[in-house]
């Protein structure tokens, strides 16, 4: 019988839970998602476990399953809720926390494509000043700020102060009422 290309075990084998379950397609993303939560020395786990971000208790039990005994239970209901609930994984997508500040847990995940994972990321300003960001592989600085959820860019700027001074000028303009 041959395989499918992005599983490794057969559609028959899934059903049944038969194989071994590293083999499965979803076998790494929720080791994953378990590794960022629950283990302390995962490099990601300060970004998740180490925020509080959790994963809905019954996707954790290490216990066997029932019926699928080379399985483990947890494993097992986290693939019965994807199956479900979200269907087969994309070519492309990874599983996504709808709310970033909220756990792994049933009606917070979907399939991300990566640019809608990258809409869902926090990220951190590190320049010092609010609307500044370096600009990747460049000397330049970008200033920019979001009005509502649209975001206003405001160009490149060869020192951060002069960005953070255009920012503040902008929405001092834009912003502030004129009829004063």
């Amino acid at each position: 019988m041959s395989r499918p290309l992005l599983l490794a075990v057969s559609l028959e084998e899934i059903q049944n839970r038969q194989g071994r379950m590293s083999e499965h397609v979803l076998y790494n993303t929720w080791r994953g998602m378990k590794e960022r939560c629950l283990s302390v020395s995962c490099i990601a786990h300060k970004r998740y476990g180490g925020k509080g971000i959790n994963i809905h208790q019954d996707w954790i039990d290490k216990t066997r399953h029932f019926k699928h005994k080379r399985w483990s239970r947890g494993f097992c209901l986290f693939l019965d809720y994807i199956e479900k609930n979200l269907g087969p994984k994309p070519l492309g997508f990874s599983l996504d926390r709808i709310n970033g500040n909220y756990d792994y847990a049933p009606n917070n995940l979907r399939w991300a494509d990566p640019s809608l994972q990258k809409k869902n990321q926090t990220v951190k300003n590190r320049t010092g000043y609010k609307y500044v960001y370096a600009v990747t592989g460049s000397s330049k600085w970008q200033a920019e700020y979001k009005n509502g959820k649209e975001r206003i860019h405001l160009g490149y700027f060869i020192t951060k102060e002069k960005a953070y001074s255009e920012a503040l000028a902008h929405r001092l303009e834009t912003l502030w009422p004129k009829n004063l």
